[in-house]
């Protein structure tokens, strides 16, 4: 954002015209939202405080009840926050008398995303105070590309932001302070590899088979199931692969599990293996396969990776796949191909790519850092999951519910991209198209879910994505 602001100023535009834009943007988000009540507006001495000053000046011309306080007084701003400040005609106060001012919701305008050191003093008490809150870039408090708080912070109803997202907007803890948030087009054109995840960025890739498409066409996903008494998980991937998309699913089966997994298959299929020789055999007619899920840390699944990686099916791993690698994380950063894609959540990825989430700057940065290190796409789940390529290309899927924190429903995630990957959809919007589907079918069920019921409902969601009525 910051560079797309100076390419403009380098072009000739007046940094107080870009000021104006953003004011006025405020006010009218402000208004529409927050039709009454009085306004209290904090400013800060800086860019955040200039926006407020002018979204004050025009929320009184809009017959609001607008008190103005700020950090400092007048005479001791500068620039175009000075320049903002003229237009409010009335007395600023100081931000000490906001204390205790009435008031029915506040304008936080005081410092935005740039804060790099905890609030303190009065700011840091009118943060802590609570109520109705409107904020401009991101609350103040919270850093924009961390999205950590520093110290107290600010807990915003909605946050208006100019052009784009921040980091803040869309990744925890940050985004739990943001509130609804509203991105205000200024006129500065932003240029990103960090996208929010939404049909609009793959819809028209979903597959869908021709009239004279047969199964084979469609790609054929393998499953490799765990042992007897841990096969629900490989059963609940291959399923949702099948509902996906996936022409055949074949559930790769130890011989103490046949039985238990051939009473709950119907429609997957279902292919014994006893040795290593039997798992690189079946993955020779396979497009896909899916390997992680309820496995076991044992010398087997490892065997069992490294025979998918060596092979020209593409994988998905998941949880015991990756597992298997913590004491030899780099064995399989080797292994893994750009067209593979592994789906930890974070004690997983911690196991395999260190202490890459509390060095990095925040969550995405570690998530690129980690596709770049293993050479493949990695989605760190989460509620904030992540998507990255190895290209520095990264997604962030915020569409999901609380619900879906249940045990399973990582299997049903990983079945979905499986089976997108095996009707030919990239690894990378695989990924993307699996989190959108995975969150949207948690957010039809609600309260009461399980994992059992998330395949369920794909029919009716890809239905509606590929225009068709039911």
């Amino acid at each position: 954002m910051r560079d797309a602001e100076q390419a403009l100023f380098s072009g000739g535009l007046d940094s107080f015209e870009l000021m104006q834009r953003a004011g006025n943007a405020v006010a009218e988000f402000l208004h529409a939202n927050w039709p009454e009540g009085r306004i209290q507006v904090l400013c800060g001495p800086g860019g955040n405080g200039g926006d407020g000053f002018v979204a004050a000046s025009q929320l009184a011309k809009l017959w609001r009840d607008v008190d103005v306080f700020c950090l400092v007084p007048r005479e001791e701003l500068k620039g175009d926050a000075a320049k903002a400040a003229a237009f409010w005609e009335k007395d600023i106060r100081p931000l000490e008398g906001a204390l205790e001012a009435p008031h029915d919701i506040v304008l936080d305008a005081l410092f935005g995303g740039g804060l790099s050191r905890p609030l303190d003093g009065t700011a840091a008490a009118l943060a802590q105070r609570g109520g109705r809150v409107v904020s401009i870039d991101v609350p103040s408090g919270i850093d924009g590309y961390t999205a950590k708080p520093l110290g107290p912070c600010f807990r915003a109803e909605g946050t208006i932001t100019f052009a784009a997202l921040r980091p803040a907007h869309v990744l925890l803890p940050g985004a739990a302070y943001c509130g609804g948030v509203f991105v205000a087009d200024i006129g500065v054109p932003v240029k990103s590899r960090l996208l929010e995840n939404s049909p609009i960025l793959w819809r028209q890739g979903l597959p869908q088979p021709g009239q004279s498409t047969h199964k084979h066409q469609r790609g054929h996903l393998a499953v490799v199931s765990g042992p007897a008494h841990a096969t629900g998980a490989a059963r609940l991937a291959a399923r949702a692969g099948l509902r996906a998309g996936a022409g055949l699913v074949t559930v790769l089966s130890p011989p103490d599990a046949i039985q238990v997994n051939a009473s709950h298959l119907t429609a997957v299929m279902l292919k014994q293996f006893s040795k290593r020789e039997d798992v690189c055999d079946a993955l020779e007619t396979a497009t896909v396969a899916i390997l992680g899920p309820a496995a076991g840390v044992s010398s087997t699944t490892r065997e069992n990776v490294e025979c998918l990686l060596g092979s020209e099916t593409k994988a998905v791993l998941d949880a015991d796949a990756l597992t298997v690698f913590g004491d030899d994380k780099e064995a399989l950063h080797k292994l893994l191909r750009p067209s593979d894609l592994i789906t930890p959540h974070v004690g997983e990825f911690n196991r395999i790519f260190g202490d890459l989430l509390e060095t990095s700057s925040n969550k995405v940065e570690a998530t690129r850092k980690a596709a770049e290190i293993a050479g493949c796409v990695v989605l760190l789940k989460g509620p904030d999951t992540v998507i990255a390529s190895p290209d520095g290309t990264a997604i962030v899927n915020t569409h999901a519910t609380r619900w879906l924190a249940t045990a399973g429903s990582g299997d049903v995630l990983a079945g979905i991209a499986g089976g997108m990957m095996a009707q030919g959809v990239d690894a990378f919007t695989a990924a993307a198209m699996a989190s959108w589907l995975h969150g949207e079918a948690g957010r039809r069920i609600g309260a009461g879910l399980i994992s059992e019921d998330l395949e369920t409902q794909l029919p009716d969601i890809l239905g509606a994505l590929h225009g068709e009525k039911h």
